[in-house]
């Protein structure tokens, strides 16, 4: 039996601007999910700062694109200070 979860990308990488803190990132797959009217896609995205999960966030339903958008704006925003307008 699979498991219903399928873990795409998860890691952590130094921040700049959070002194001696890491930002995580874990991108998954829930195989169980049908997309639909409210769903658009079966990825779900965790991201937080530190160990203690400050400045967390967490998203579900998207599509692979726009779950590596949102990966990829939260790292440049809290690894290297940039806001980038995506």
């Amino acid at each position: 039996m699979t498991e219903p979860i399928e873990l795409i990308e998860d890691f952590s990488v130094a921040s700049a601007i959070h002194s001696g803190e890491s930002v995580h990132v874990r991108i998954r797959r829930d195989l169980t999910v049908r997309t639909g009217y409210w769903l658009d896609g079966q990825y779900m995205v965790d991201l937080y700062v530190g160990p203690t999960n400050r400045l967390a966030r967490h998203y579900a339903g998207m599509s692979r694109r726009d779950a590596n958008r949102v990966a990829l704006h939260y790292l440049l925003e809290h690894v290297d200070g940039i806001a980038a307008c995506i």
